[in-house]
């Protein structure tokens, strides 16, 4: 329920404004915030999947894969890619593009929880930004999920949005604006945190790739699309409430990144 809240506000609505990849999470500029978003996006997906070492014509899970980007980047990689998410809206999308693509019979996605994925292990995992939508009383259950899907000696790249050690436990306290109106039962970890639940399962951190200062410039991004986007917006539907309500959470959420408050870091995880 949390997640369909959040992301079935409809394809039309973040078409407005994402990038036309559809990518709803940090981009990478490598240095080069003058680059169109899309290709700094585009990095991002690549070094993800760089970073787990699979292979042509091995198995990639892809654990919530919204509206398909990584496996389209994926399969024309050659890589056999199974995509779970809990999106109805970005499911259908996502299986659309992948047919207009031709990559169909190399991308097998489903409207699946992640705890029921029953075909593993697989050479490699990949998850983008889902890890928030968790739950802190879930954290153990799916890093669990994550090894117990994962090849002995497999990778998995994990990107996920962190927050600063010494702000987790007041955070953690009480209800935030993001929690409250934008995404509920959302949770942050540190990436202290994030390290210890992955140990604990038998993960072992071999990378922690930091780039909270590029989530800022893909969040300014996204704030200025979003405002020039304003009269469809409403026509869509959505009233003024709304308006200022996402306008300040993508202002919010940039100045976190910004100030080093947040960060947004992709962990790369081995099997032991």
């Amino acid at each position: 329920r949390n997640v369909q809240a959040h992301y079935d506000l409809g394809n039309a609505f973040y078409g407005l404004w994402l990038d036309e990849g559809m990518t709803y999470s940090s981009a990478w500029f490598d240095g080069d915030l003058a680059q169109p978003l899309a290709r700094a996006q585009d990095a991002k997906l690549r070094r993800a999947i760089a970073a787990t070492g699979v292979r042509p014509g091995q198995r990639l899970l892809e654990i919530g894969c919204g509206w398909g980007s990584l496996a389209e980047a994926a399969a024309r990689a050659g890589m056999d890619v199974v995509g779970v998410t809990l999106s109805d809206e970005q499911l259908a999308w996502a299986r659309a593009r992948l047919a207009r693509a031709g990559l169909a019979q190399r991308a097998e996605l489903r409207l699946q929880d992640y705890r029921d994925v029953p075909d593993g292990p697989f050479d490699a995992i990949v998850s983008i930004e889902m890890f928030e939508a968790v739950g802190r009383a879930y954290w153990d259950a799916w890093f669990a999920a994550v090894r117990r899907l994962l090849k002995p000696d497999g990778k998995a790249c994990i990107q996920a949005i962190v927050i600063r050690d010494d702000l987790f436990e007041r955070y953690a306290r009480s209800a935030d604006f993001i929690q409250r109106h934008v995404f509920p039962g959302g949770m942050l970890a540190s990436a202290t945190l994030f390290e210890r639940h992955a140990s604990a399962a038998g993960l072992r951190v071999v990378e922690r790739f930091a780039f909270g200062h590029d989530y800022a410039e893909t969040l300014r991004r996204w704030r200025h699309a979003f405002l020039a986007q304003l009269d469809e917006v409403r026509r869509q539907g959505f009233d003024e409430r709304f308006v200022r309500l996402w306008e300040f959470y993508l202002a919010y959420c940039e100045a976190a990144f910004d100030t080093g408050n947040t960060d947004v870091v992709q962990f790369t995880l081995q099997r032991d």
